[in-house]
């Protein structure tokens, strides 16, 4: 796989686990990005602070320009492998949180 330059430098500085954010496909150390998964029982997208769900876990920034994109190009649904349709209430949620 190839990496762009400014990716090398980025991932040289970056300590511990590495995940890719969904929203603009950058590297980063998982403290920085936020873990977002699929609760089966609301059928919902919900925020994983603590990283600790049980389950495949989509990785965003906390930046509200990452997650409005990830929504966009629906990468949570495709990242955690969902058919059908999900409430993305709780997103949304951190959204609003972000932009006050």
């Amino acid at each position: 796989m190839r990496v762009r330059h400014d990716q090398q430098q980025s991932a040289a500085e970056v300590r511990g686990p590495v995940r890719t954010c969904v929203g603009c496909r950058r590297r980063d150390s998982d403290s920085r990005l936020l873990r977002i998964v699929l609760d089966p029982r609301a059928a919902a997208l919900s925020p994983d602070p603590g990283r600790r769900a049980v389950g495949r876990g989509a990785w965003v920034h906390r930046d509200q320009r990452c997650i409005t994109t990830a929504l966009d190009r629906k990468a949570f649904t495709r990242s955690l492998r969902i058919t059908g349709n999900v409430s993305h209430d709780a997103i949304s949620e951190v959204l609003e949180t972000l932009s006050s």
